[in-house]
């Protein structure tokens, strides 16, 4: 059954709300030398439009014969989750990142790296749960209006890192390969195991206070090997 008018709106306000949380905690995080406020919202749109890539590859990976349902034993599980979503997920926010964010003029500090990878993954997660609210009760709303962006900006995080490093650090051009070329495997593998565990052991909220809490420890520690790396 689809939702009333009103259950609607309530959703579609917890989706823009959970999103404006994050990108004002962004912007607030990001005092020393702070990103243009118009390009963060330019990376949130693109962040979105990643999602529609997201959607295209899939459609590629069924007409290839990739299953569309992830199934329900553990193996098909896991290969749906590590197999499909983590690559198509975390590949096409890389992409987006790398074709355009990435080659803006303000991406100037190894901090950026982190802060336009989220701003991104955010943008990607709302257009997400915008797929998502119709089928999802008030309280699994809430959750995901909070969680989804939160834990799509912390995969994002690690390729954005390792751009930053591959940019700003990397002495060779092995080293400026390899960078970004692990962290977008570890990110595509961290998230297919995000899902696998949402999917097999059905830990919604669980694995919402989870990635929180692996939140606001991740960026803590990445802020601050950042700023010693930039250190004189």
């Amino acid at each position: 059954m689809s939702p009333g008018p009103g259950a609607l709106f309530r959703g579609v306000g917890l989706v823009l709300g959970g999103a404006l949380f994050w990108l004002v905690y962004f912007d607030l995080k990001d005092r020393l030398q702070p990103e243009p406020r118009r390009r963060l919202v330019a990376a949130f749109l693109w962040g979105m439009g990643s999602a529609v890539v997201a959607l295209g590859l899939y459609a590629v990976a069924a007409w290839l014969g990739f299953p569309e349902d992830p199934g329900v034993s553990a193996g098909d599980l896991f290969r749906y989750c590590f197999g499909l979503i983590g690559p198509v997920e975390e590949g096409a926010k890389f992409l987006v990142a790398v074709l355009v964010v990435f080659r803006w003029k303000e991406f100037d500090e190894p901090v950026d790296g982190l802060i336009y990878a989220a701003v991104l993954a955010i943008g990607f997660a709302t257009f997400e749960n915008f797929l998502y609210l119709p089928h999802l009760s008030w309280p699994e709303q809430i959750a995901r209006a909070l969680a989804a962006p939160v834990s799509h900006a912390l995969l994002a995080v690690v390729w954005g890192f390792g751009v930053s490093r591959a940019r700003f650090h990397a002495a060779s051009p092995v080293a400026r390969f390899l960078w970004p070329t692990g962290a977008l495997l570890a990110a595509m593998a961290l998230h297919g195991f995000y899902d696998f565990v949402i999917l097999a052991w059905h830990a919604t909220y669980l694995s919402a206070g989870v990635a929180l809490l692996l939140w606001f420890g991740f960026i803590r520690q990445a802020r601050r090997l950042v700023a010693e790396a930039v250190l004189p």
